[in-house]
């Protein structure tokens, strides 16, 4: 029960207005947001077939997916700060979900998470929703996947191999943005310098970022091989019999002082965001009004005085009870079966 209640106080805290990396609604034109639906499609469509393959052979699989979504919906809405850029932005979460349950099942969870964004929380919007599945979900599941999967085949061990996932879903999130916004708005303009432009618009907030995702996602993973390394081997995550092996003590302690010193500024962070603008804002909507192009309010405008503010508690309270429970589900059940098992 202490595990729960850890998880849903810290994510309370930091269920703040966030300043968050979306392609708003009406900035894509139509022609554009129809393509980005049609190639998200057949993802989102893997994904669920997938899920349910995954839940058919394993029970367990059901908890993980309901963590992953509560964890990404929380982290993809968590506003940090970036001083030396002067803006805010979020990290995605894309990375740790296509580890532990596969590209395209994470393909689904940030669909979910983007969607009740679009809705309920002012971000993004249900034109470009297309466009927000294909940068975050696709092209950051598989970047992050295909980079997990590449450095371990290489001798990697979890921690590093986490690590440089989470930094390249991160980073690939905004390449792929930085390609959908410039094939939207460009006109007859050049492709390349537009999208250079805008690319390197995104760097200042998203490189120091992309490292925090680092080390989130390296955190998750080696925390999640110390608790259940039986569901890694399960997910095939870890080969089998290697499910009881841990990981460097140098790691997991770097991983620990990274997470405590991220706890610690987190009221700070949660200051500052509220004062500062969002690359969504400073980047993606300001380039596009450049080009003609400018953001519509959302279908459900909840931006308005503390509506904002009570809507992210409510989602911070139920991602909070949400990530708790399927915890438990993984971590504390588990353990109480193993200790009745030794009973």
């Amino acid at each position: 029960m202490k595990t729960v209640l850890i998880i849903e106080c810290l994510l309370l805290l930091l269920a703040t207005p966030a300043h968050a990396m979306h392609i708003s609604e009406g900035i894509l034109p139509f022609g554009w947001a129809a393509v980005w639906f049609a190639v998200a499609a057949p993802f989102v469509a893997m994904g669920v077939r997938r899920m349910n393959d995954l839940s058919k052979d394993d029970l367990s699989v059901k908890p993980l997916v309901g963590l992953m979504a509560a964890v990404v919906f929380i982290i993809s809405c968590m506003p940090i700060p970036v001083p030396s850029a002067g803006t805010c932005s979020h990290p995605c979460g894309t990375g740790i979900s296509a580890i532990l349950v596969g590209p395209f099942v994470s393909v689904v969870i940030s669909a979910v998470a983007l969607l009740i964004q679009a809705l309920f929380l002012a971000h993004g919007g249900l034109s470009t929703l297309g466009a927000n599945i294909v940068s975050m979900g696709v092209v950051g599941s598989c970047a992050g996947w295909l980079v997990f999967r590449g450095l371990r085949a290489m001798g990697a061990n979890l921690a590093v191999a986490g690590f440089a996932a989470g930094i390249v879903a991160d980073w690939g999130t905004y390449l792929a943005t930085s390609a959908e916004l410039t094939a939207g708005i460009r006109g007859s303009e050049p492709f390349w310098p537009l999208f250079s432009k805008i690319f390197v618009a995104f760097i200042p907030t998203q490189l120091p970022l992309g490292i925090l995702e680092g080390a989130m996602t390296a955190g998750m993973v080696v925390l999640l091989h110390r608790k259940r390394p039986d569901l890694l081997v399960k997910m095939r995550v870890i080969p089998a019999g290697t499910g009881d092996r841990r990981p460097a003590t140098g790691a997991v302690a770097l991983l620990l002082a990274v997470f405590l010193g991220g706890l610690l500024l987190t009221p700070h962070l949660s200051r500052a965001a509220e004062k500062w603008s969002g690359v969504d804002e400073t980047v993606v909507e300001k380039v596009a009004k450049e080009h003609g192009r400018e953001a519509r309010e959302p279908l459900i405008n909840t931006d308005r005085g503390d509506l904002l503010l009570f809507v992210f508690l409510l989602a911070g309270a139920t991602g909070g009870f949400a990530a708790g429970y399927w915890w438990r589900a993984l971590v504390a059940e588990k353990r109480d079966r193993r200790g009745d098992d030794a009973g």
